[in-house]
């Protein structure tokens, strides 16, 4: 008779919350290199955000304040 192999369910758990914590510190560790991979997105948001703080510069300098 063949023996089955047995995982008990705390070790089990202990297995996959490595595995997933595993590919989260993979993607973590390797997010900027991701970033490069995906155009756009965070560079839009950065452009954006640089121009509408210009322009309120702009904006104080001309009221005086």
């Amino acid at each position: 008779m063949p023996e089955l192999a047995y995982i008990d369910p705390g070790s089990g758990s202990l297995i996959i919350q490595g595995a997933i914590a595993s590919i989260v510190a993979v993607v973590v560790f390797f997010r900027g290199q991701i970033a490069r991979l995906i155009p756009g997105r965070r560079q839009d948001e950065e452009s954006t955000t640089s121009t509408s703080t210009t322009a309120s510069s702009v904006d104080d300098a001309a009221k005086g304040g």
